[in-house]
């Protein structure tokens, strides 16, 4: 396969190498599923301490595809960055299914 640029950030936290290798593997899975991505941003942030919502941890992921850019941002309360960044991973697979999907769907003329 081919390798995806992909480019990660981490926000008001440190980098955390066992994060970078996580997110590289989902990419890589991502890119199994629709072949044809052509980039990927991640970033992992913490607020500031000062909300009142909990240590929430807010994930978003842009992914490049030929011809549309998808989004996906998820705000966690979980336990660890790392959760986080899986749950914002599973949501962006879901809606890449659909993407996936409805393209095929198209083709197919239903």
């Amino acid at each position: 396969m081919a390798l995806i640029p992909l480019q990660i950030k981490f926000l008001n936290m440190r980098r955390a190498a066992s994060i970078e290798r996580e997110i590289a593997e989902r990419v890589d899975e991502l890119g199994s599923l629709h072949g044809r991505i052509v980039g990927c941003h991640v970033s992992v942030e913490l607020p500031h301490k000062h909300h009142h919502s909990g240590n929430a941890v807010e994930v978003r992921i842009s992914l490049a595809l030929p011809g549309e850019l998808v989004v996906t941002r998820k705000s966690s309360s979980a336990a660890t960055p790392a959760k986080a960044v899986q749950q914002a991973f599973d949501a962006l697979t879901r809606q890449m299914r659909k993407v996936t999907g409805k393209k095929l769907a198209a083709r197919k003329g239903r």
